[in-house]
């Protein structure tokens, strides 16, 4: 088998990795595995970009408060777009501190509102409470959508990785209206009972995200193999009256990833449920790709095809 194509920026980077972060000789805490990600998205993140302002403040949640933090664009003429974003991060590391970056692009390239949700983590706390703290979440913003500058009638939804995963699941069980969502290189299905064969392809650590890492995550989240199989924990096996219940979809996802499989098979899922469904895969890049888009430009190019797209909702 020959080798894959490598994006040039995309090589770079995991020669650069491999210098940044060597290799532990044992496993790392999941506390040095959440330094690690923020300390990636930091060294590798796009170029802080300027916004109106920022608000961090707390709302009811379902185990307590739950911290949200709120960008404004600094075009403020409105009512804009609302982004309800969910942060990735294997449903353990990644908070708005790390995320903080392209939050901001986001902001800035789509014109819109940022809800940004610091949504409990395992395996402290397991599913589903950061899918019920999302859905919360959701609920208020559109509650709140009008005094925040925001028009209710054009709430998108996003999350990349396991945040695509608990997307894609908000979006499924959403009872408010949403105009659309966008999912990049999302888990789509925990399922004990699928295999995708990009796990195992491209994930034995050569591309940044090792199948070892997924499977870690999902038993660090996961305190049932049960829920694993429901559609909340796999949206991929949700049926097709929960699957056409989701809003306009864009799905991004990369050639050397683990998870191009089941992205695709979402996109797929999606389209023949009727949902209006755009899906691009990025070639010969990695999983994270857009998080690190300060030294992939295929990073660059999705995150305005996502302000694109939340600016057309």
């Amino acid at each position: 088998m020959s080798d894959p194509y490598v994006d040039p920026d995309t090589e770079r980077l995991l020669a650069r990795m491999a210098g940044d972060f060597a290799a532990a000789p044992v496993e790392p805490t999941v506390q040095e595995r959440r330094e690690g990600l923020a300390a990636a998205a930091a060294l590798y993140g796009p170029d802080p970009t300027p916004v109106a302002r920022v608000e961090s403040l707390l709302i009811d949640g379902p185990g307590g408060p739950l911290p949200l933090r709120i960008y404004w664009p600094v075009e403020g003429a409105g009512p804009l777009p609302l982004l309800l974003h969910i942060h990735g991060g294997g449903w353990v590391l990644g908070d708005p501190d790390a995320y903080e970056r392209v939050v901001r692009a986001y902001c800035a390239m789509g014109g819109c509102i940022v809800v940004d949700v610091d949504y409990r983590r395992g395996p402290e706390h397991r599913f589903p409470a950061a899918l019920l703290d999302c859905e919360a979440a959701l609920v208020w913003a559109a509650a709140n959508a009008a005094e925040l500058g925001a028009d209710p009638k054009r709430i998108v939804v996003t999350g990349d990785s396991a945040g695509g995963h608990i997307a894609a699941s908000v979006c499924q069980r959403a009872r408010v209206p949403l105009a659309g969502q966008v999912l990049i290189y999302p888990v789509t299905s925990a399922s004990t009972q699928v295999d995708f064969a990009s796990r195992s392809a491209l994930g034995d650590g050569r591309w940044f995200l090792r199948h070892f890492d997924i499977v870690r995550a999902e038993t660090e989240y996961f305190a049932r193999l049960e829920d694993q199989d429901t559609p909340a924990g796999s949206p991929l096996s949700a049926p097709a009256a929960l699957l056409a219940n989701s809003p306009p979809t864009l799905i991004v996802t990369a050639s050397l990833d683990p998870l191009v499989d089941e992205g695709r098979a979402y996109a797929d899922a999606l389209a023949a449920a009727g949902v209006p469904t755009t899906y691009r895969c990025a070639e010969g890049t990695i999983h994270a790709f857009v998080l690190f888009a300060g030294q992939i430009a295929l990073g660059r190019e999705v995150i305005k095809q996502v302000g694109a797209s939340i600016r057309a909702a």
